[in-house]
């Protein structure tokens, strides 16, 4: 009983998390109505960059870059109290289901900074290291902390597409433009075909390092340890899938937004519709939820950053409290596990 309460608080957490935006101007739900998050949540104010063209990927670290590394209960504490935060964006000319990469930047502090005019991707490691990777046209980089910079990690130079770690940095799988899935270790020596996964356009990892990918007939797969599970109750053909970085705090689960709508996935293949769509001018180009209490998204060449600590204590969360409650609600009166693997 108490492992059940505990993975539907997770959910809960997640469908918090990713309510966010929808509980700032959303219209109301009903059994026949959908919410519809409108573009107007997305408020000058939150304007932290202004780019020349799409932003179409952003990554937060959550590692040392971003949190302090204390034993202490006081900075325990302090974790949600996030600002200042490290953010990596990759600007690209989107146009048409054709794009022309622009460059990958830093953000903190208001100043932003190109790191990488070959990047395409990046990915870091989730403990004590400052490790982040970035994936570009011409091979593998790392970020160089001390410089502020991209260095070269290995030999590879392979075109990649997509990248992502696990929690040490010692493992990372990589994506080239042929499709292919390669598993990278030995501080970037090694590289390794995966050879039971073929024809994949984009990856994440969960927090346990199961692997959620999607193809160019836009299926999604997971592949586990063990084996490798299709998802099921996902459009049959969208448009646009973006594989999201999940929230730290959720387990065994990814969000992928199918065009203007978020899904959840689990790691068993099931999968659910948070219930509430973008407008059509109001659709991310990119998602950064990672760091919860401070999220970023894209939208219109504009990186807007949502910082939800700041937007409670200004009771400008008053909508999400509904919906929140309304979902613990329905989580309370479930009678199957939300997120728990089943044999």
């Amino acid at each position: 009983m108490a492992g059940e309460l505990s993975i539907k608080m997770r959910m809960l957490a997640v469908y918090t998390v990713l309510y966010v935006i929808a509980g700032l101007g959303a219209a109301p739900a009903s059994e026949d109505h959908e919410d519809v998050v409108p573009k107007g949540v997305f408020l000058d104010s939150f304007i932290k960059y202004k780019a020349e063209y799409d932003i179409v990927d952003i990554m937060v670290p959550m590692n040392a870059i971003n949190f302090a590394a204390s034993d202490s209960s006081e900075s325990e504490s302090e974790e949600f109290n996030l600002k200042d935060l490290t953010v990596f964006f990759v600007v690209a000319d989107d146009k048409d289901g054709k794009r022309e990469d622009k460059g990958l930047y830093r953000y903190k502090k208001g100043d932003s900074k190109m790191i990488l005019a070959t990047g395409r991707s990046s990915t870091a490691s989730s403990n004590n290291n400052k490790l982040v990777f970035f994936a570009a046209s011409d091979g593998l980089y790392v970020y160089n902390t001390e410089t502020d910079s991209a260095d070269k990690y290995g030999p590879i130079t392979d075109a990649i597409r997509s990248i992502a770690t696990d929690e040490t940095g010692a493992t990372i799988y990589i994506v080239t433009d042929d499709h292919k899935l390669y598993k990278v270790t030995n501080n970037g020596e090694n590289k390794e075909l995966v050879d039971d996964v073929d024809d994949v356009v984009e990856i994440v990892l969960d927090n346990v390092g199961n692997l959620y990918y999607y193809n160019t007939k836009k299926e999604v797969y997971i592949k586990t340890s063990d084996k490798i599970i299709k998802a099921d109750n996902l459009p049959a053909d969208p448009k646009v899938i973006k594989a999201i970085r999940p929230p730290f705090i959720i387990y065994k689960t990814v969000p992928m937004s199918f065009d203007d709508t978020v899904y959840i996935v689990h790691s068993n293949g099931r999968s659910e519709n948070l219930g509430f769509r973008f407008a059509p001018d109001a659709t991310p180009t990119a998602f950064g939820p990672e760091a919860v209490h401070v999220q970023y998204y894209a939208l219109d060449k504009k990186l807007y950053e949502f910082n939800i600590k700041e937007m409670k204590e200004n009771d400008v969360f008053h909508n999400v409290r509904e919906k929140t409650e309304k979902i613990r609600n329905q989580a309370n009166k479930s009678k199957h596990t939300l997120g728990a693997k089943k044999d």
